[in-house]
């Protein structure tokens, strides 16, 4: 054996010495704080993503690059890092897609109705027009109305309206933007406010804002939403049971009628959220929450309530990312049936007793579902856009 050889042989040994040395350490903390080792690798995933950028694209891509071992060791904190991160990638993988705790879940939750939008396009409805304009997702089209007047642009999925004129002309018509299950797309209001509306949502606003003393939108479904700033005019949300006040800032908006719950969560800036109710109610009243806070009020109760949180798992939707955090695979079929376009029926009542963490990148439901039936006793058939969940027999 050659000089050479031997310095090779001896580096290689010392490389797999000194590697085993610093996974030691990592093996005996993951062994203890397994809950913490899940959290912090989670947590780290959905920092990667851009949510300033509006190319999601681009977000998503950078998403998946930036959880992978990095070489450089341009410091001796990244250095350490990147040590930490050459072990704990050979976790990452498991925790993406497989990673879940089961706790006790109410069965009644078992009988929410999965109720679908069957618009199989996405559709703009002028107020005064008759039909509605059909909107295909990557296409190029001026919007116009009946009288052959311009109020927008489509381009790379994305609305854009006309900006407003400073005037006190307050004619102005509706529009009811339509996003059906399967599909996502973004609007660009009059006022410069930007609108990205998740799977089947529905947003229904002025074309301007002109003379109004409130920009005032209504919202079923979900949605983000970068408020332009005006401190003069607040800009209003309105959903079913959240009224939601700002000046500008950003914040996302879960309203749908098939969830017990409506959420508000603020990313930056401040924003005040009261209840919507029959009956006069303490709710009536704006609270100021802060960035990092959600408010909540579930539909039968007139109480709201505000938690700190983080806001990364409740955004990651507008860039093609599932993300779950301790949720009860009743609330995850419920968004993959709106992200997927589909129908799921689950057979198995014992499996709402199990609930997933875990991040997704995927565009086929037949992946995810595949994930969670390999650490879950259940299988599951396709027919179409209808799913069938049923107990696993074994053998």
């Amino acid at each position: 054996m050659t000089q050479e050889s031997n310095k090779k042989r001896k580096a290689t040994s010392l490389s797999s010495k000194n590697s085993e040395a610093k996974a030691k350490p990592f093996l005996r903390w993951l062994q203890k704080d397994k809950e913490d080792f899940k959290a912090s690798v989670i947590t780290e995933l959905l920092l990667a993503i851009k949510f300033n950028s509006f190319n999601s694209k681009e977000g998503t891509d950078l998403f998946f690059n930036e959880i992978k071992p990095i070489n450089s060791a341009k410091s001796k904190r990244k250095k350490v890092l990147n040590n930490w991160l050459k072990y704990a990638a050979i976790f990452t993988g498991l925790l993406i897609t497989t990673t879940y705790t089961i706790h006790t879940y109410n069965k009644n939750q078992s009988k929410l109705a999965f109720s679908l939008i069957k618009t199989s396009g996405i559709t703009l409805k002028i107020n005064g027009d008759n039909t509605a304009q059909i909107i295909e997702n990557n296409s190029i089209k001026i919007i116009t109305n009946k009288s052959g007047k311009e109020i927008g642009t489509v381009r790379k999925d994305i609305l854009t309206h006309r900006k407003s004129i400073n005037s006190k002309n307050k004619s102005a018509s509706t529009n009811t933007l339509t996003v059906p299950y399967g599909k996502t797309f973004d609007v660009v209001l009059s006022d410069g406010t930007y609108v990205y509306l998740n799977a089947g949502s529905v947003l229904t606003y002025p074309s301007n804002f002109n003379g109004a003393l409130s920009r005032e939108v209504v919202l079923k479904g979900e949605g983000y939403f970068k408020v332009a700033k005006n401190k003069k005019i607040p800009f209003i949300v309105k959903t079913e049971t959240l009224d939601t006040r700002v000046y500008g800032t950003e914040f996302n908006v879960s309203a749908y009628k098939s969830d017990s719950v409506t959420e508000v969560v603020l990313v930056e800036g401040s924003i005040g959220v009261k209840g919507v109710s029959k009956t006069p109610t303490s709710t009536n009243k704006y609270l100021v929450i802060k960035p990092s806070q959600k408010v909540s009020k579930k539909r039968a109760l007139n109480i709201l309530k505000i938690e700190k949180v983080d806001v990364k798992p409740y955004i990651s939707w507008k860039v093609g990312v599932l993300a779950f955090d301790n949720e009860n695979i009743a609330n995850i079929f419920q968004k993959l049936e709106r992200k997927f376009n589909v129908k799921i029926k689950n057979n198995y009542s014992d499996l709402y007793k199990h609930s997933y963490t875990g991040v997704f990148k995927s565009e086929n439901v037949n992946e995810v579902l595949f994930t969670l039936s390999n650490h879950t006793n259940f299988y599951y058939t396709i027919n179409g856009n209808n799913i069938i969940i049923k107990k696993k027999i074994d053998m």
